[in-house]
């Protein structure tokens, strides 16, 4: 499997370069006119102070662009699971950012452990599941949200996600107990905690609908697409922290951190964690692509993967480089980590 575009790369906030086409889904402004909708009717945009009802102010959603994310890291996406995609986005920022108000800043480590664990109950494998009644906006996205993700899907896509998005709600509340304690984690546990935290599993499931395909069966439980997986979810997470880091340090008071991490281990400045961030990342992309290109082919020849099992893999791992250029493509436009988000 070889590199499917070759181009000259950009170097954009992260640092990185990463060496796809960025591609936009042609149903954006289809999902563009959709999501603000949505956020609205599950009371995710407020009227009064924080907290009061709902997670942001209109203008705060818009700053986010998730219409523009959702259209980068799945331009083959059918304009209806694009719209189910943007939603999905949708709440997850709503998730970590209504947790950061109500527990992070308040230093509730009871409270953020109950909500996350009753969260918890809202998706299921099986979307007929019962949950409970829902009260508040996260909630309530969530429990309209599930049911019509899960439909139509298979029974490992939705175990796979509902696993994801069960390790997101309750490794935020790790989060809360790391700041707690202030304690900045090591990097062996920092690595492992937010490949949790950015909720990057979800992003195999995303290429799955984007794509109409997924990693073939015979697959799925080796060595090669385990650490497939876990290189794609670490360049998407890493790639995260030096453009979040002055909002979340600075607005949030957060302390996991992938450049305080990096701070406390070489004993020097930002710019230095930078540049140990950049090379961290860099080493991530280029594992990613050894596996596509070495390590894939030999395995799909080892198992005997018949032609139309190589090319659905093929098609998987386009979109899975796609996932990536996107977000990285969305890291450097956001108006997210620009300025006072919290304050806007």
């Amino acid at each position: 499997m070889r590199k499917l575009v070759d181009q000259t790369p950009a170097i954009g906030a992260t640092g990185v370069s990463l060496p796809y086409e960025v591609r936009v889904n042609p149903h954006l402004e289809v999902s563009r006119e959709e999501h603000e909708i949505w956020a609205r009717d599950m009371g995710m945009l407020r009227i009064g102070p924080p907290l009061s009802e709902g997670v942001w102010k209109s203008d705060q959603l818009r700053m986010i662009a998730v219409p523009e994310l959702a259209a980068k890291i799945a331009p083959d996406a059918k304009s209806a699971d694009l719209v189910l995609i943007n939603h999905a986005l949708v709440w997850i920022f709503a998730y970590d950012d209504y947790f950061t108000s109500a527990f992070k800043k308040r230093h509730d480590r009871k409270g953020g452990w109950a909500y996350a664990r009753r969260l918890c109950t809202f998706i299921h494998a099986n979307p007929r599941h019962p949950v409970p009644e829902p009260a508040d906006a996260v909630e309530r996205g969530l429990a309209d949200l599930w049911p019509r993700l899960a439909q139509g899907r298979s029974f490992r896509w939705r175990r796979d996600f509902s696993r994801v998005i069960h390790e997101f709600l309750t490794g935020a509340a790790l989060e809360l107990e790391n700041i707690c304690d202030d304690r900045v984690p090591d990097l062996i546990d920092f690595i492992g905690l937010r490949r949790r935290t950015f909720a990057g599993g979800t992003g195999s499931c995303i290429t799955a609908m984007a794509t109409g395909t997924d990693i073939p069966e015979a697959l799925r439980e080796t060595e090669v697409v385990t650490q497939l997986l876990d290189a794609f979810i670490d360049v998407m997470a890493l790639g995260n922290e030096a453009v979040s880091y002055e909002m979340e340090i600075n607005d949030e008071g957060e302390i996991n951190n992938l450049m305080l991490v990096l701070r406390d281990i070489s004993g020097g400045d930002l710019d230095q964690a930078q540049k140990i961030a950049t090379g961290l990342i860099e080493d991530r992309v280029r594992h990613f692509e050894h596996l596509v290109e070495v390590k894939l082919p030999r395995l799909a020849a080892e198992v005997c993967l018949s032609p139309s099992e190589v090319e659905q893999m093929r098609v998987w791992v386009r979109g899975a480089q796609s996932y990536l250029s996107g977000l990285y493509d969305w890291y450097d436009n956001t108006l997210r980590y620009r300025g006072n988000f919290h304050g806007a």
